[in-house]
């Protein structure tokens, strides 16, 4: 005769297993011999009148929803509910193994709820689930330009004034087109490494016997050290400056060509301001000693007609835009 239910006691506590089909997954025949199994020392005659009993319903067949196990009390209260995996291809194995977790879940149930709990944590330490630990908040992010990025360019155009004694006419002024080279993972601070060149206007020089043209070709490499201070970029550094001069010499009987180098060194500086997001106004001012000086001589009285200045200074002004 096919078993209609199955009785585990501890202590007080009776559960009884609802009939069903025997085609169920898991059915009453295999969680009773589960219980059986797993409780052996609990079992007892008691009937369905005990003193305090649980009726244990098992999922019910032919359904969508997924499979579960109830335990309810006389009160019909739900005491406890739990949802099962549902059974793969090898059904009777895998309605075996719901068995045996349904006696477990039960077991475990009525030793941490019914019993005391010096006892409950003696027999069987209670099962804890740990709940996901709550996302740590995103790191804030500053709204100070101290964001990390890549390396980038910058592309100026700009005028700049040669401050000299020695300087004439459109010697001073020249055209500047630089490209610079962001150093360093930090937009706030690092170093800048710049190249320039230029050209300057011709100016007409005139001495004893003759006249002439002077075109001043100019160039320089800067490194800098930058900090950022709110919105304005301060620069701050050493250059090296070159000029590539060109005389064209006339005299009453011919022209004379003359090519001629002069290098300096210089204790720059400046600011950039932003405008926009890429474009940016720089303003620079550097003081320059010379290294090696240019002197042009008169060729028929062999005097000086002009030289480069040992000391100079140079302020420039340039708009650029910034380019990752």
């Amino acid at each position: 005769m096919q078993p209609s239910f199955a009785l585990l006691i501890l202590q007080a506590v009776s559960v009884l297993v609802a009939p069903g089909p025997e085609d169920g997954c898991p059915s009453a025949r295999q969680v009773s011999a589960a219980l059986s199994e797993h409780a052996p020392a609990a079992q007892s005659t008691r009937g369905p009148d005990a003193e305090s009993a649980l009726t244990l319903v098992l999922p019910a067949t032919g359904t969508t929803e997924e499979p579960s196990v109830s335990l309810i009390d006389q009160q019909g209260e739900l005491r406890l509910f739990r949802t099962l995996a549902r059974p793969g291809a090898a059904r009777a194995r895998d309605c075996a193994a719901l068995a045996d977790t349904v006696a477990i879940i039960v077991q475990r149930y009525l030793e941490e709820v019914e019993l005391p709990e010096e006892e409950a944590a003696r027999k069987s330490p209670p099962i804890v689930v740990a709940s996901p630990a709550p996302p740590s908040p995103p790191a804030p992010v500053s709204a100070e330009p101290r964001l990390a990025m890549r390396p980038r360019w910058d592309i100026s155009l700009g005028i700049s004034q040669r401050l000299a004694s020695q300087m004439a006419g459109l010697e001073p002024y020249e055209l500047r087109l630089s490209l610079a080279r962001r150093l360093g993972a930090r937009m706030d601070t690092g170093l800048l490494v710049r190249l320039w060149g230029g050209v300057s206007g011709p100016t007409e020089r005139d001495w004893s016997g003759g006249r002439g043209e002077v075109v001043r070709v100019p160039a320089g490499m800067e490194v800098l050290w930058r900090r950022a201070i709110a919105a304005v970029e301060l620069q701050l550094g050493l250059a090296g400056l070159l000029d590539f001069w060109i005389l064209g010499a006339r005299s009453q009987t011919n022209v004379q060509w003359d090519y001629r180098l002069a290098i300096a060194g210089a204790l720059t500086g400046g600011m950039q301001v932003p405008l926009g997001k890429r474009f940016f106004l720089r303003l620079s001012l550097d003081f320059a000693v010379a290294a090696l000086r240019y002197e042009y001589r008169d060729p028929r009285t062999n005097q000086p007609a002009f030289s480069t200045p040992s000391v100079f200074g140079d302020a420039a002004l340039a708009f650029g835009v910034s380019l990752r």
